[in-house]
C-alpha cells in the first residue's frame, strides 16, 4: 500500500483519489478551498463535481498542504493548469529527492507555452515528475 496525496479536490482529483482507494492505498486529498474541504469531509460525496459519487470514509480531506506532501510516496498534481505552477512553487521546499509526483492537469502555461510537466520540473528539480492522461471527463474513470 502506497501514501498517495492527491493535490486538487476537482472531478479529476477527487475520481482518481477513490480509483486510488479502491485499489488498496491511502490516499489524502488535498483542497485550497477549506469549504470544499469540510464538504467533502462531511458528505463524502462532491455534489457539485460528482454527483451521486460516494467517497470512502478511508479518504481523508485536508487543507494542511506540507502535511499533503512530506513522507507521501506519490504526489498526484490535480489542480487547475493555471494553478500548476504556483502549487509546484509552494511545495518545492518540502518535495523530498526522487519523490514521485505525478501531473494529471491539462494545458500550456500562458505566456511560457510550456507544458505543466516542464513547470513541475523547473520549480521542483529534485521530483521523478511523471505524467498520466486520461480521459475528458472524471465521470468516466
Amino acid at each position: 500500500m502506497a501514501k498517495i496525496s492527491v493535490l486538487g479536490a476537482g472531478s479529476w482529483g477527487t475520481a482518481l483519489a477513490i480509483l486510488l482507494n479502491d485499489n488498496g492505498h491511502q490516499v489524502q486529498v488535498w483542497s485550497a478551498l477549506e469549504d470544499e474541504i469540510q464538504m467533502l469531509s462531511q458528505t463524502h460525496e462532491h455534489a457539485s463535481k460528482l454527483p451521486g459519487v460516494k467517497i470512502a470514509e478511508s479518504i481523508a480531506f485536508t487543507g494542511d498542504l506540507e502535511g499533503s506532501v512530506r513522507d507521501k510516496d506519490v504526489i498526484v498534481l490535480a489542480v487547475p493548469s493555471p494553478f500548476t505552477r504556483d502549487t509546484a512553487h509552494k511545495i518545492k521546499a518540502l518535495v523530498g529527492e526522487g519523490q514521485k509526483i505525478v501531473n494529471v492537469a491539462k494545458g500550456v502555461e500562458e505566456g511560457t507555452l510550456m507544458t505543466l510537466s516542464e513547470i513541475i520540473e523547473e520549480e521542483i528539480p529534485q521530483a521523478d515528475v511523471a505524467v498520466l492522461s486520461g480521459p475528458s471527463h472524471a465521470e468516466e474513470v
